[in-house]
């Protein structure tokens, strides 16, 4: 297998290090923030699916929000569908990763292209503090939620 970072751009491999000094300098340089890499992916797509579990760190936050105030979308879709929200879910980022999507308009009802939500990703990785979060911003969108389960 190559290596995954030989085919993004320099501002998608920053931001999925985490490296929130060099994503400042790429953006203020020009960087396109909603620019995707072959698999589909946006600088904000990657950082979300570079983390590893609860809890993360000021800094992840601060990439992430740094991210979204400088337009990143935070509803774009990776070639399978993915979004920002469902990576961080798997990766059970933590519920502030979470709400910081969600305050940026990220929609929790979006699924990929097998239909599985954030929802379903938050169930699947069994994050409760995480799936908490997402209920409430869908019971404030005014959706149902129905979760059936076999524990």
């Amino acid at each position: 297998m190559g290596d995954p970072l030989s085919d993004c751009s320099p501002l998608i491999s920053a931001a999925s290090m985490g490296k929130l000094r060099l994503v400042r300098l790429l953006v203020e340089g020009g960087a396109q923030v909603n620019g995707r890499n072959p698999r589909g992916e946006t600088p904000l797509l990657a950082a979300c699916k570079a983390l590893r579990g609860e809890p993360t760190g000021p800094e992840t936050v601060k990439l992430l929000t740094y991210l979204l105030q400088n337009k990143a979308d935070p509803n774009a879709q990776d070639r399978a569908g993915r979004t920002a929200l469902m990576f961080a879910c798997t990766e059970r980022a933590g519920a502030q990763v979470a709400s910081t999507l969600l305050s940026a308009g990220a929609d929790p009802s979006t699924e990929d292209y097998s239909g599985a939500s954030a929802l379903v990703y938050a169930v699947n990785a069994q994050h409760q503090p995480t799936l908490k979060v997402l209920m409430d911003a869908c019971r404030a969108k005014g959706c149902d939620i129905i979760i059936i389960t076999t524990e």
